[in-house]
C-alpha cells in the first residue's frame, strides 16, 4: 500500500472535535496522530497494570486500556475539564495476540508469522470526557500483509522501528510498505480508533 498522507480528513475531523486533550500514552506515534491532525495534546504516562485479563482478545484489549484511563483519572494530574484517552493495540493471529517485541529476533518472528497472512488489529481506548464521563470504546481491522521475502523482513528489523510497536511494524513508518491493504480504519492499526472514539461521543 502507499504511504497514508497525513493529516487525512479522519485526524482533522477528530481535532476539529477535540482541540486540546490529555493522551495518557508514552507512545510519541499516538501522540503524533493526534497533533498532526491539529490537536494540542498534553502528555499523562499512566503507571498501570497491563496483565491480559479477559475472556477474548476485544476484552483483554478493553481491560488494559481502562486501567489506564482509572490511573489518570485517580492522578493529581486529572483535568476534569479537558477530554483524555488512554489506550492500547493488540494483534491476533491464529488465536495468539502479539503485543510488543522485546527483541530484536521476537520482532522477526512476529513479522514472519504475519507474512502473506490477514490479522486483525484491535485498538481499545479508555475516554473521559467532560460533561459524559467514563467509558471504554474498542475498535477492529484486519490487516493484510504482503508475502515478505526472509530479507524484506530483516532489512525492516534492521530500522528498528518495531521498538515499542504491537505486532512489530509502524503503518506511519516505512512499515505502510509491509501492507497489502487494510479493512477497516488506519487510525485503528496506528493504535489510537479515532473513527470509532468520535462515534462513541456523539452518541452521548
Amino acid at each position: 500500500m502507499q504511504r497514508i498522507a497525513e493529516p487525512d480528513d479522519t485526524q482533522l475531523a477528530f481535532a476539529s472535535l477535540f482541540p486540546s486533550l490529555v493522551l495518557a500514552s508514552s507512545s510519541p506515534n499516538r501522540k503524533a496522530l493526534l497533533e498532526k491532525g491539529g490537536c494540542s495534546v498534553r502528555v499523562f504516562v499512566p503507571d498501570a497494570d497491563e496483565s491480559r485479563i479477559g475472556r477474548s482478545p476485544l476484552e483483554i484489549v478493553s481491560s488494559i486500556a481502562g486501567r489506564k484511563i482509572d490511573a489518570y483519572l485517580s492522578s493529581s494530574a486529572f483535568d476534569p475539564t479537558l477530554p483524555a484517552i488512554a489506550a492500547d493495540t493488540l494483534v491476533h493471529i491464529d488465536g495468539r495476540l502479539l503485543g510488543k517485541p522485546q527483541t530484536r529476533d521476537e520482532a522477526v518472528s512476529m513479522l514472519s508469522a504475519l507474512s502473506g497472512r490477514t490479522q486483525t488489529v484491535i485498538s481499545s481506548a479508555g475516554l473521559y470526557m467532560p460533561e459524559i464521563g467514563r467509558m471504554v470504546i474498542a475498535d477492529e481491522a484486519d490487516v493484510v500483509f504482503r508475502p515478505l521475502a526472509e530479507g524484506d523482513i530483516e532489512a525492516y528489523a534492521d530500522t528498528g522501528e518495531w521498538m515499542g510497536a504491537a505486532g512489530g511494524y509502524r503503518l506511519q513508518k516505512t512499515g505502510f510498505s509491509l501492507v497489502e491493504r487494510i479493512d477497516g480504519d488506519w487510525t485503528t492499526v496506528v493504535g489510537l480508533p479515532l473513527l470509532a472514539i468520535m462515534r462513541a461521543s456523539c452518541r452521548r
